[in-house]
Parts: C-alpha cells; structure tokens; sequence
C-alpha cells in the first residue's frame, strides 16, 4: 500500500473513530441525562398522587403502570393487573431501597408485561410503597430520535475531515514520491529526517550490483560444476523440499534426468531419505535398479540437509573381486607348498627309503613346477591389471598361431587357415591369449580327440570335443581361479587364471570374446578383433 494511502487512512481512521466515540459518548449522555429526567418524573408523580386524596382507580396512568404494595410486599393494587394474581413483591430492588431510603429505581424485564421496565419506588404516608413503571423503549425512542441528526453531523465532519486528510496526505508524500531511487542523491529538497536513509539507499544500491554480479558469476560457476559432476548432489529443507538437484542425482536414483521432482518423498521412498527429513544427516546405501549407491546427508545450519549420492557399485564389485583374488591365490599357493613341505619334511628326517627318494622328488619337482606355473599366471594377470597401455601394431595372427602350434607341440592340434589376418595388436598378449585357449583345450580334452584352431577374417576360434561346459559354466568360466573340473585341474596343474588372461588380453585389443559349449560334446572359444 502506498504511504499517501496509508497517511490517508490513518488519518481518517483516527478522526473517524474520535467523531465515533464523541458520538457515542454524546447519546449515552442524552440517555443517562433522558432517563435522570424520566426517574424525576416518575418521583414527582408518585409524590403527586400520595398528597392527592382521590382513589387510584380513578387516575389515568396511560401507558404507564402503577402498583400499591403494603409493607410486606402483598401487592394491593396494580393499574395493569389483577393484584389477587400477582406474586409478593417484598423482594424487588426498588421495592428494598424505598423502605430503607424512602425512594427506590431499577431497570429490569416484567414478568407480568414481558418487556423491559424502568421502575420508580416511593414511601407513601402511610406506609404503603407506591411504584411507577415506565416501557424502557420510550425511551429508546427518545434516543434514537435524536440519532438521524447526530449521524448528520458526524457526515458533514468526515466529509470535511476527508478533504483534510486528502490534501494533507498528497502535500506530506510528494516530496517522498519525489525521489529518484536511481540517483538518490540530489539538489532536489527533501525531508531533513530522510536524508541519512537517502544516503543509506545510495550506497546500499551500489553494494548490491556488485553483489548481485558476484552472485550471478558464482552462480554460473556453481551450476558449471553440478551439473557437470558425475556423482549426484541434492539441496533440500528440512520438510524435505527440494531446493536443488542435479541429472546424475536423479539417474543414480534411477530417474528419467529430464522429470522434476520438489520433495525427496517424491525421488524415494527409502527409509534413509525419511531419516534425513527427521534428523538433517544421515548415511547408508540403497540398492537400485542392481545398482548399489551411496547417500551421505549432512545438516546445513539447521535450514536444511545437502546430500551427496555415490554409485559404489564398481568399486564394491572390485573389492569383492579382490578379496576373492586374494583368498584364491592363499589357497592355490597353500596346497602345493603342503604338499612340497610335507615331502620335504619326510625327506629331511630320513623317513623315506630309497626306493621312494626318487617318487618323492618327482612329486616336489611337480608340485614346484605347478606352483611356478601359478605364479607366472598371477603376474601376467597383475601386469594387465597394472599396464594402462598397450604398444599395438599391425600383426599377423596367422604367424603367431603357427608360433603357438609350434611351443605347445602337440599331434592332436591343428590349424585351419580360412584367411590371412591381421590385426592392430600387441603380439605377446595375443600369443599369451591363444596358447592358454589351446593349453585349455587340451586340459579338458576327451581321448585324444582333435582340436583345431582355426583363423578367419575376423578373428579366431579353438574348437575341441572335450568334456564341455554347463549354462551355469558358461557365464563363469572367464572368472579368475575359477575351474568346471577342479580334480583334473589339479591333476594338469590348472590354475584357473588360464581364461582370465584370455578376457583381459581381449579387453585391451577391444576384442570380442564368444563361448559355444555342449556338456560332454565340446566347447568353442572364439577371439573376434574389430575392423582396423
């Protein structure tokens, strides 16, 4: 509201309400000071017709009511009633004071007439109490009479007081209304009282455009960074509005990043997101669309709570990978190393005879052997998982299967040459994936059948007829240390690790890795490189 309307209204209000009161003020007087009279009159007239020696029921009393009570309270004539009916009348107020003062008043409504009366009591000369009554609503009528020209004068007050206040109004705010805010500062007068607030406004002003271009350079700089951050960030209150949330929130809480959403009830109904609205900060994870993430919530000054959204599932992933790693290869170094320490042992007390010496050393020499091969394999792996990047080079593949065919050096392995193929790649890896693929096949080979290793446009295949593998093997045959016939691995000195090698040699030539298995028919593993 503008404050010539509000200087308007308050000045009207003040002299509206002063008018209001004096006017009220003046009819209470009217009707106090009308009804002192009518009290008078009624008194002189009760006077009158005690002093006058004439009978009641000859006096016209109008409308007013006259009653003749004896000491006792027994009423002895009424002017409106039948005084036989009537009830003692020893308790009415007016009726106690004129026997103790001689003149008694009160106001009440009549059980005989049903109205309100104005009661006016006297002691008579001999001793009766004589009361007149007057309808209180003549003298309502009295007051009200008079209220048209009270309300006519207070109109032509407020229409006075109006124009007043509307030209005093104006005159006040005009020099207010006056100044330039843009440029506050001025020759122009303005009030003496205003000038410190002027100048107050004149500064505050070039305070806030710099802070509004700070704020406006922060601000662009702050949503540059949220949304540009991987992992998601929320800014809420605390009844759990939503203040401000970036897309990889919402993609992690398994949102569409283009919906909206205005309360954390609306992104989840996860108990975490509940407990953040109830205590400001709180931590844990949740799983979501098979994915695990991790929600930390800290309270902001107590407005609020700005949560931060992880997604661990790689790295939980990992870690199970790597404990798995570890206790696979403590359990795979363990058993032949008891096994090289036991025989050892028997070796070193003398407890073995001669005849046995030789058995004893050949089963150590195996079991060393077997533990080199392990090793070996753990470091290759350790090496791929340590090597970010790979030296690639055009490479024939058909050379480095013959290469392979050649170190392994086996009769029921052959190769079948359907294209010469060469790939973008690094010749160690690709040497190291084939001869595991083929040393696989032989391991789990089924009487002395054929394997073949055979070369296409696009890759190559090891295709055996051994003992093959299970739906269930299939889908973890790639995992590390991971064996379908662990008593022929042991007795081959399989690792387990021989098809991990494989997969990550796979991964750095970005190769395409396929499995086609029948239990007890046979498998094939196929390596297909993508177009140089």
């Amino acid at each position: 509201m503008k404050l010539r309307n509000k200087l308007y209204i308050f000045t009207t209000l003040i002299v509206v309400a002063s008018v209001i009161l004096a006017a009220a003020f003046t009819v209470n007087l009217l009707y106090r000071g009308y009804e002192r009279g009518i009290s008078d009159e009624l008194a002189a007239t009760l006077r009158l017709i005690d002093s006058a020696d004439i009978s009641y029921g000859d006096i016209d009393f109008g409308s007013r009511r006259f009653t003749e009570i004896a000491p006792d309270g027994t009423v002895l004539f009424d002017s409106m009633a039948d005084e036989e009916r009537m009830e003692n009348h020893l308790e009415r107020p007016e009726v106690q004071d004129a026997l103790e003062h001689s003149v008694g008043l009160d106001v009440r409504r009549s059980s005989t007439l049903l109205n309100n009366m104005f009661y006016v009591a006297i002691l008579s000369r001999e001793g009766n109490i004589l009361r007149l009554s007057e309808n209180q609503s003549s003298i309502y009528s009295f007051v009200l009479s008079s209220i048209p020209f009270i309300i006519i004068i207070i109109c032509i007050i407020l229409l006075i007081v109006l124009l007043i206040a509307h030209k005093l109004s104006k005159k006040i705010v005009e020099p207010i209304n006056k100044i330039d805010l843009d440029n506050p500062i001025t020759d122009d007068e303005i009030y003496e009282e205003l000038s410190p607030l002027v100048r107050r406004i004149d500064d505050q002003k070039k305070e806030i455009k710099e802070q509004l271009k700070q704020i406006e350079r922060d601000k662009s700089e702050l949503e540059l960074i949220v949304k540009s951050m991987k992992d998601g960030l929320i800014l809420s209150r605390k009844n759990g509005e939503i203040l401000m949330i970036n897309d990889a929130a919402k993609i992690l809480m398994g949102k569409n990043a283009s919906e909206s959403f205005h309360t954390l009830i609306e992104l989840s109904r996860e108990d975490l997101f509940f407990s953040i609205m109830e205590k400001g900060s709180a931590s844990g994870r949740i799983r979501i669309n098979g994915r695990t993430v991790e929600v930390h919530a800290e309270e902001v000054d107590g407005l609020g709570s700005a949560i931060l959204l992880f997604d661990v599932s790689e790295r939980l992933a990992l870690e199970m990978k790597e404990r798995e790693f570890i206790q696979n290869v403590s359990h795979e170094l363990k058993t032949p190393l008891t096994s090289i320490s036991g025989y050892s042992e028997l070796i070193m007390l003398d407890k073995v005879d001669k005849d046995h010496i030789k058995e004893f050393s050949g089963q150590i020499y195996s079991e060393a052997k077997r533990l080199y091969s392990l090793i070996e394999d753990i470091m290759e792996i350790s090496r791929m998982d340590e090597d970010t990047e790979v030296v690639l080079k055009p490479v024939s593949v058909n050379e480095i299967a013959k290469d392979v065919l050649e170190s392994i050096s086996n009769p029921i392995v052959s190769l079948r040459e359907n294209a010469n193929l060469t790939v973008n790649g690094n010749s160690t890896l690709i040497f190291e994936a084939l001869y595991n693929l083929v040393d696989n096949a032989i391991k789990y080979n089924r009487n002395s059948n054929p394997i073949v290793v055979e070369i296409d446009s696009d890759g190559f295949a090891v295709i055996d007829q051994g003992i093959g593998l299970s739906p269930y093997d299939r889908e973890r045959v790639f995992d590390r240390f991971y064996r379908v016939d662990k008593s022929r691995s042991r007795a081959t000195g399989g690792t387990g690790l021989g098809l991990s090698i494989v997969k990550s040699v796979a991964e750095r030539h970005n190769a395409h890795i396929e499995i086609s298995s029948t239990l007890g028919e046979g498998t094939t593993i196929s390596m297909h490189f993508k177009a140089n």
